[in-house]
């Protein structure tokens, strides 16, 4: 385990709430969250940017308390990625671009 991932694992243990979940539950949705938006995108970060990310998203989730069970998986994933693409324009750019390219030729390849 590296350092970013125990900083990432302390901070989960702070901002979780006990009626919404488990710090293990927050964290599964961050990554979660952060896959599935740096995927559609192709985005690609090194690990100081990916980690930095991650804190973001984690406290966007706990803030917005995502892991309540009133929400669904796909709305909790649109929300991180509305919220990343508000905060990050110019990967938002990128996303849609790709995007639109998926929708013209299929999946891209590289």
């Amino acid at each position: 385990m590296t350092d970013f991932e125990r900083k990432l694992q302390q901070e989960a243990k702070a901002l979780f709430q006990p009626f919404h979940g488990t710090p293990g539950a927050l964290i599964a949705l961050t990554y979660a969250g952060f896959r599935a938006w740096a995927k559609a995108g192709n985005l690609h970060f090194p690990d100081e940017k990916r980690y930095a990310l991650l804190h973001e998203v984690m406290r966007f989730c706990a803030d917005e308390c995502l892991l309540a069970c009133c929400f669904s998986r796909e709305r909790r994933l649109r929300e991180i990625a509305d919220m990343l693409d508000a905060r990050y324009p110019r990967y938002a750019l990128t996303r849609a671009r790709v995007s639109a390219r998926r929708d013209r030729h299929g999946r891209p390849r590289f």
